[in-house]
């Protein structure tokens, strides 16, 4: 039994140093964040830019949001749409001019190029 209670706060103790802080930004969304990108996504095509106080707005302003980044995961919350901490995973090694492809499984393929 002491084993055991021992064991628990020891569990306890140790879960805050086991949160995990986030990633620093990968290259690719180094690139994502200064220049913006251009999406196509369902047959539309807008651009999305973010600014460095946490906040992005696309598509000429059709619709606006939240954003943070772990490592190669861009999370964005909408709450227009219903988005809260979506997360993508965007490819490594892309800079400005690059264009590559992400699927999402509620909408398909996006076609995203940095400018």
């Amino acid at each position: 039994m002491r084993l055991a209670t021992i064991a628990l706060i020891a569990g306890l103790l140790a879960a805050p140093a086991l949160a995990q802080t986030p990633a620093p930004p990968s290259d690719t969304l180094k690139a994502v964040m200064e220049k913006g990108i251009t999406m196509s996504v369902m047959g539309n095509t807008g651009n999305i830019d973010y600014k460095p106080d946490g906040t992005f707005s696309g598509f000429d302003g059709q619709f606006e949001g939240t954003y943070k980044v772990d490592g190669s995961k861009l999370c964005i919350t909408v709450a227009a749409f219903g988005l809260d901490n979506q997360c993508t995973t965007y490819p490594d090694g892309k800079k400005s001019g690059d264009s590559f492809i992400i699927t999402d499984p509620n909408v398909g393929e996006m076609n995203v190029s940095i400018r």
